[in-house]
């Protein structure tokens, strides 16, 4: 069960000077011992510092309620930047909270704290000397970025240098294929010195899964060395997610860089990036084709069909209509059609990231897919 102690804020929020950002933070738990008793004491936990960029008081609200449940399978220190270039009066000001845990009858109580700084104006450059001080010493640092386009001012520069783990969910991206070349082009430059997750990656881990194991008997691991034609289907989504549409990108390069198909060319039919992607194999071309649908119902978190065309074999996944489900149809020449259903277990946004922030080391596949993608949706 999740509580909130008092929103301790230094009065209202005010110009951040990091001393006394500090000096809150320390009367804040003192008010909370004090206020809790000897019978049900507080203790201040942290493993890490979490660093969040968001670019709207709206996000901002939604990572503050999404951390009170992250912090109690991950305690950190949260440092959330909000940044609002168009606001006025110009100046960085700041506020602490923190998030407790009911404990269990006899244990203590647990809390982390969540320090929010609100940059307005042309204030980012000022942003790294406030932030870093706040980081905490002999502990992870990472970054969860969390805003509709991946465009990095070169200020952030100085807060990447002592990140080891940076998040980000290609789901929230504006404009698909720009920022996924964007956050590839920046990957590139640091050269890979961090682990980088995307959540909408693991989102589709399930989906990557169900296709990997149709081929997994001997009588059809051959057919992946054959196929001629791929065909994705993704759903149409509000202006705002575009988790499908980022996903079927992904699922095509994942598919070409671990049979190691080489890009030719793309083509374009709407949508501002591609819609049909060809490939050299060593068994000849491969069309991959991407088809966007509007279907009524269904859930999110997988792409709706995918389906395989390789020398007269077809393999095919179509994801039911509650959208936790998918129907698997392999048809091999010479034996029978052989289909079953698998249940898709998506996380929300919480479960899914307190996954990543335990993982370690670089996804060396999610990073050659992404390179693939800049190549397929650049001009």
């Amino acid at each position: 069960m999740v509580g909130s102690l008092q929103k301790f804020a230094l009065g209202e929020p005010r110009p951040a000077h990091v001393g006394e950002i500090e000096a809150g933070i320390s009367a804040m738990w003192k008010s909370a011992a004090e206020a809790s008793g000897p019978e049900s004491a507080v203790t201040h936990a942290s493993a890490l510092t979490l660093l969040v960029y968001v670019d709207c008081q709206k996000a901002a609200q939604e990572v503050s309620d999404m951390l009170a449940e992250v912090t109690q399978q991950n305690p950190c220190r949260a440092v959330v930047m909000v940044m609002d270039p168009k606001g006025s009066p110009p100046g960085v000001t700041a506020s602490v909270s923190a998030h407790c845990h009911l404990p269990a009858e006899g244990e203590r109580q647990i809390c982390s704290e969540q320090i929010t700084l609100n940059a307005r104006g042309e204030t980012g450059p000022e942003l790294a000397s406030v932030v870093l001080p706040l980081t905490l010493s002999g502990l992870p640092i990472y970054l969860w970025w969390r805003a509709e386009d991946f465009a990095m001012a070169a200020y952030f520069d100085q807060i990447v240098r002592v990140i080891q783990h940076v998040i980000v969910d290609s789901a929230r991206f504006a404009t698909t294929g720009a920022d996924l070349r964007a956050l590839a082009a920046w990957m590139e430059k640091h050269s890979g010195r961090f682990r980088l997750s995307d959540l909408n990656w693991a989102r589709a881990t399930p989906w990557r899964e169900v296709v990997a194991q149709c081929f997994d008997s001997p009588e059809r691991r051959p057919y992946l060395y054959r196929i001629r034609e791929v065909r994705i289907e993704y759903e149409m989504e509000s202006a705002r997610l575009s988790t499908q549409r980022a996903q079927s990108l992904l699922m095509t390069a994942w598919l070409a860089t671990r049979l190691g198909w080489r890009f030719q060319r793309a083509e374009s039919r709407g949508e501002n990036m591609p819609r049909a992607f060809w490939f050299q194999s060593g068994g000849g071309e491969v069309k991959v084709e991407r088809v966007l649908r509007k279907v009524e119902g269904g859930g999110s978190g997988v792409c709706f069909s995918f389906v395989i065309e390789a020398d007269g074999a077809r393999f095919s996944f179509s994801r039911g209509p509650d959208g936790k489900v998918v129907q698997t149809l392999a048809e091999v020449p010479g034996q029978t059609p052989i289909g079953r259903t698998v249940r898709i277990e998506v996380g929300d946004e919480v479960e899914i990231l307190n996954n990543e922030l335990m993982l370690v080391g670089r996804d060396h596949v999610y990073e050659e897919a992404l390179a693939l993608v800049a190549r397929m949706t650049g001009n």
